[in-house]
């Protein structure tokens, strides 16, 4: 309540603590109305604090832990205005499209399996499945695509899920694709990941840079 930083309103709430303590001090003194009314705000004050404090704090875990989404959620290839009317809130799985406050946007397919060559690292691979992701560029600066697998990561059934590098094969080079796409303009890449013998809950998540929040993109593979 008394800043922006998340820190500094336990300041806020120790000083009207100390306030509310001095204000039932002088109740007992000539000034008693305005007594009365300094306590009563600074018990509110406290209270107030408290509640924001608390809303701020699992807002801002659900950010770093990637469980929460901040831009738009709309089904996938959509034009700009039908993205505008969809509710923020939603499943983010295969199919749909993650719009950032920005602007920028991203997609993913739903997986496809495919077979690593000799040389694919890593080697042994049980099962494979390849995504195809989509970029669209919707704001006014260029934008490096590998940002959105450097700050990402992958899971199958609760762990992690390790990207197949196979430049020379079908399962491509594991979405670390170093292109520039130019704003109002879209790129496509395959990324593919080592997972389970059998079918389970993929999950994936992008972050465009590292400090915005992050898609978090999950469906069976």
């Amino acid at each position: 309540m008394g800043s922006p930083v998340l820190i500094l309103n336990n300041l806020t709430a120790i000083v009207a603590g100390v306030g509310a303590v001095l204000g039932i001090i002088a109740i007992f003194g000539s000034k008693r109305v305005l007594a009365i009314i300094g306590t009563a705000l600074c018990v509110a004050g406290i209270a107030i604090t408290v509640v924001v404090q608390q809303q701020a704090v699992e807002e801002l875990d659900g950010i770093l832990n990637g469980e929460t989404n901040q831009g738009k959620v709309s089904d996938a290839s959509s034009e700009p205005e039908a993205e505008q009317q969809q509710a923020s809130a939603g499943a983010l799985t295969w199919g749909k499209r993650y719009t950032w406050d920005n602007g920028l946007a991203v997609e993913i397919s739903a997986p496809t399996a495919c077979t690593p060559s000799e040389y694919a690292m890593p080697q042994d691979v049980v099962r494979a499945v390849k995504f195809t992701v989509t970029v669209v560029n919707g704001t006014e600066e260029a934008f490096d695509a590998m940002m959105l697998s450097v700050g990402g990561d992958a899971q199958f059934n609760g762990s992690t899920a390790e990207a197949i590098f196979d430049s020379n094969g079908e399962c491509g080079d594991g979405g670390m694709e170093a292109a520039t796409v130019m704003p109002g303009k879209t790129f496509t890449y395959e990324a593919a990941y080592s997972v389970g013998e059998q079918p389970g809950e993929m999950q994936l998540a992008l972050q465009p840079n590292f400090g915005g929040d992050k898609a978090v993109f999950s469906g069976q593979a």
